[in-house]
């Protein structure tokens, strides 16, 4: 019986002290530091390449600004909602308008990102490459 407890016990103070990793702070390691180059568009099953095209890219920093190629600028961040990571987007255009937005994070690794969104009832899915 002895025994049964100290093994029980061994087992909680392991698991007690292993750190889940936070989904947030991740997300935003992978995408900190990195220019992020859109490859494809699927809306509808129709599929549309930018491979080898002078084509939209969104810059993320370690500080939480963003630039894209189309001149807007300001903020994101990363939130997570029902265990679904979102990028949310406070930002301006070159002309001053308020730019907000957000994407939803279907996928992300080191250099590949799939994000989302819906309009008028049809879903938008983006996939974006980076090298390092």
């Amino acid at each position: 019986m002895k025994k049964i407890f100290i093994v029980t016990l061994c087992c909680f103070s392991l698991y007690a002290c292993t750190k889940e990793v936070d989904s947030i702070s991740y997300t935003q390691s992978l995408l900190s530091n990195k220019t992020w180059f859109l490859y494809y568009t699927i809306n509808k099953n129709k599929s549309e390449s930018f491979v080898g095209k002078s084509t939209y890219f969104i810059n993320f920093s370690q500080t939480g600004t963003t630039l894209d190629s189309d001149g807007i600028s300001g903020y994101f961040s990363i939130q997570k909602n029902n265990n679904v990571l979102s990028i949310n987007f406070n930002c301006t255009t070159l002309s001053g308008a308020p730019a907000n937005y957000n994407y939803i994070i279907e996928q992300i690794s080191s250099d590949q990102m799939t994000i989302s969104y819906q309009q008028d009832g049809i879903k938008t899915k983006k996939i974006f490459r980076t090298t390092h």
